[in-house]
């Protein structure tokens, strides 16, 4: 998967199930059954049985519908480690409001998250890019400037040599997508998490892959070739994918453009605006943008684009099945 691997591989091991009770000792009820780790881990994670405990959970961290409709200036790192297999179905029995809340609140706390690992990136590189002007950095810190150029394809092999011209390029790459329009995108291309592939692979954002691990869609279209969609350990892992994606590959150079402009103006970085960028991320077009602003405008989702994470514990929620 196209994301740091050592960063994955640490979180997906937080996120692996255990028992059928989640844990065997250290466990207390709360809320309506759930249980919840106790120890001193650096993170806190539930095993839910039902969407209702889940919204319990998002409300008990002061997360409701009703904060999430106002606008919040922090939203809490709480992520959902998979989409339930039973969600599809749970989605057609509630009423639509409920089912768009809870994904909305969902996907926006992993937008954040996504995006401040982006931001972590970008500082790193930005210090880096600094010293470099003035004089020289470490071999650490030429690896790790190698690996980032290799991670946002500026390099295409590990030997290949690193220009000025491609040191601007990265910079320009290495930059977060405004959390309202990934909500937006996820909720369009994932049917509100509720699609075959989100069900499936934690597939939100549509992103097509070639290989014998792909979803194959039930009407592939021959002359696109063998492909299919890509699956990921978590829905994180899918947002990752997703802005590695707009950050990366060549249709979506306007949207960098762009970004870039509004970061030289030192204007903030609007999800409406950005989305007028991405008539190739869907052979709908236009059609496409704006139903991107609709959702957005409809769902009164550009807050988001201000918010910042609350300083807590992540909070991991683990369907059962």
């Amino acid at each position: 998967m196209f994301t740091d691997r050592k960063v994955c591989s640490r979180l997906f091991k937080t996120l692996v199930p255990v028992t059928l009770l989640l844990f065997t000792a250290g466990c207390e009820r709360h809320p309506a059954g759930v249980r919840r780790e106790t120890a001193q881990a650096p993170f806190i994670r539930y095993k839910v049985e039902s969407y209702r405990q889940t919204r319990e959970i998002l409300d008990r961290l002061g997360y409701s519908e009703e904060a999430f409709q106002k606008g919040m200036k922090e939203i809490p790192p709480v992520l959902l480690t998979k989409i339930s297999a039973r969600w599809n179905e749970e989605a057609k029995k509630i009423p639509v409001a409920e089912k768009k809340s809870l994904f909305l609140r969902l996907l926006a706390a992993g937008a954040l998250m996504a995006d401040a690992e982006v931001l972590q990136e970008r500082k790193h590189l930005l210090e880096l890019l600094r010293k470099m002007e003035e004089g020289e950095i470490s071999p650490k810190e030429s690896r790790w400037l190698r690996r980032l150029a290799l991670k946002y394809r500026i390099l295409k092999s590990p030997d290949g040599i690193l220009t000025p011209a491609g040191l601007k390029e990265l910079r320009r790459r290495v930059d977060i997508v405004p959390p309202s329009l990934i909500v937006a995108q996820g909720a369009i291309e994932s049917a509100w998490g509720t699609s075959r592939f989100a069900v499936e692979g934690n597939a939100l954002f549509g992103q097509w892959h070639y290989g014998g691990d792909a979803m194959k869609p039930k009407k592939q279209r021959k002359e696109l070739g063998d492909y299919g969609l890509a699956r990921f350990k978590t829905p994180l892992d899918s947002i990752r994918a997703y802005l590695l994606n707009l950050n990366t590959y060549p249709a979506y150079r306007p949207f960098r453009d762009l970004r870039a402009k509004l970061r030289a103006e030192g204007k903030p970085l609007d999800g409406k605006l950005l989305a007028g960028t991405l008539t190739r991320y869907s052979e709908r077009g236009e059609a496409y943008v704006e139903d991107l602003r609709r959702l957005i405008r409809a769902n009164r989702l550009g807050w988001l684009d201000r918010a910042k994470l609350k300083k807590m514990k992540p909070v991991y929620i683990h369907p059962d099945r």
